[in-house]
């Protein structure tokens, strides 16, 4: 279920067309077209999902079904049921993400074992998001004492074919409502709105990250600082707009639907603080962790506020990946927000140029450890840049001579990486909490449209949200 390939609009192209059919044919009956709607997009999202990855559509509707009937049984029973079914729930439903994503980590990796039977696992796409979202769903649903919605808007809800892969990781009283009515009116003004999203996402992963991995060192073991730094300012931008790019046509497609989805990146780059810059990035994930886990802790009422926002980015590092790097990332990242709550709460503020520039900078060190998976390459990288010697100009010249940049234009797509985040800026300051709306107008559309056949990279590269 890659947004990116043909193959994908091929799939998307007869849905639509049996959609419209349908609600044509049905219009005269509001209750048969709205059952129509559900079925036919509960049936295309779990083929959508079976096509990917017969395995990932096994596993997703083994965690479904179960937390469907678990939670149906617990919503009528006492409030000390409904807390221990619920510990049994969320147990059983993070089952298949520890074995998956975690055995190898927990049993070779941390407890010495040499178990092959671990190594190599595939991960089902997009396990992370779907069993946050359902577990979600049932902590929502059993203590909040809230209604169990039909079978067929319950998996609409969980299996919705724009999310369900990479996110954002959506809540029950945002997507559930909308797919309970899914009106799915194909109407002009849906188009209009959508459309422009789906071509700024396609543009920012095409364009822009697929030709940023091109002049990515993979696996680089010189021991020249401004390579190593490079690298990380690449994949600073190749992440941001990896992820955005899939949230943003995601957001594309269900609007097309006439289905909000949340915004999953509001421009984190152009963030003046760490704590701002978290607001932003991965939305749906931080709110998350925030509502479940940081305020399940105490939040910021208690003395030990600190230690609850490290053990919640420690937890988000783990989230990401089963690695001693995603670790430390969560970590280093939890430590910087304390120091800013620290320095906030003591009355300090930092001018709008510099808190932006500190936490940029912050960020293209911290995603070191994110693209780093290897502990040896890791360490190596962390030695080089910390020793002084090695920042050589003329030998990063003579480094980027001898490897010719394969064809690449890295200065190119750097520049234009800042002059996008320099755009979401402008945005920002004239259409508040809009800061894509700058790139939504015919002219930059067909501006983007244009580059997309240009500049599009002949390399394919999955979403890297996939390995999540």
């Amino acid at each position: 279920m890659d947004f990116s390939t043909a193959e994908f609009w091929y799939s998307l192209i007869p849905a639509l067309l049996l959609i419209w059919l349908g609600n044509v044919l049905l219009r005269r009956n509001a209750t048969t077209r709205r059952s129509y709607n559900k079925w036919l997009m509960l049936v295309f999202s779990l083929t959508l999902l079976g096509l990917a990855n017969l395995q990932t559509l096994i596993i997703f509707l083994s965690v479904t079904l179960l937390s469907w009937f678990l939670c149906k049984w617990a919503v009528s029973r006492s409030l000390s049921y409904k807390r221990l079914m619920l510990g049994l729930m969320i147990f059983l439903l993070l089952l298949p993400l520890l074995y998956y994503k975690y055995a190898d980590f927990l049993c070779n990796g941390i407890a010495g074992r040499e178990w092959d039977c671990l190594r190599d696992l595939i991960i089902p796409i997009g396990i992370s998001f779907y069993t946050f979202q359902i577990i979600g769903f049932c902590i929502d649903t059993i203590l909040r004492n809230q209604p169990m919605p039909s079978f067929v808007d319950y998996m609409n809800f969980g299996s919705f074919f724009p999310a369900i892969v990479a996110g954002p990781i959506e809540r029950r009283d945002g997507l559930l409502p909308q797919v309970q009515r899914m009106d799915l009116p194909l109407s002009s003004e849906d188009w209009q709105l959508g459309i422009p999203y789906v071509i700024l996402g396609l543009f920012f992963k095409l364009v822009m990250a697929d030709n940023i991995a091109v002049a990515f060192w993979s696996d680089y073991a010189g021991n020249n600082a401004w390579v190593v730094w490079l690298n990380n300012l690449l994949f600073t931008f190749r992440i941001y707009f990896d992820f955005a790019g899939y949230g943003l046509t995601a957001y594309g497609i269900a609007r097309c639907l006439g289905i909000t989805l949340r915004m999953n990146f509001i421009s984190p780059y152009t963030a003046g603080n760490i704590t701002e810059f978290w607001r932003r990035w991965h939305t749906s994930l931080t709110l998350w962790f925030r509502d479940y886990i940081y305020f399940s802790l105490g939040g910021s009422r208690t003395k030990r506020w600190a230690l609850n926002i490290l053990i919640v980015f420690t937890i988000s590092g783990i989230w990401h990946g089963a690695g001693w790097n995603f670790v430390m990332w969560g970590a280093f990242a939890g430590i910087a927000m304390v120091l800013h709550r620290l320095f906030r709460n003591a009355g300090f503020k930092l001018p709008g140029i510099i808190g932006w520039a500190l936490t940029f900078c912050l960020m293209v060190f911290v995603w070191m450890f994110f693209y780093d998976a290897k502990p040896h390459m890791l360490s190596h990288h962390l030695a080089v840049i910390t020793d002084l010697s090695n920042y050589d100009l003329s030998g990063f010249a003579r480094e980027l001579v001898d490897r010719k940049m394969e064809g690449t234009m890295p200065a190119l797509f750097l520049l234009l990486s800042f002059a996008v985040i320099f755009v979401e800026f402008l945005s920002g300051r004239r259409y508040k909490d809009e800061p894509y709306r700058l790139f939504l107008t015919p002219t930059a559309c067909c501006v983007m449209v244009f580059l997309l056949v240009v500049l599009n990279t002949s390399v394919q590269n999955q979403f890297i949200y996939f390995a999540f």
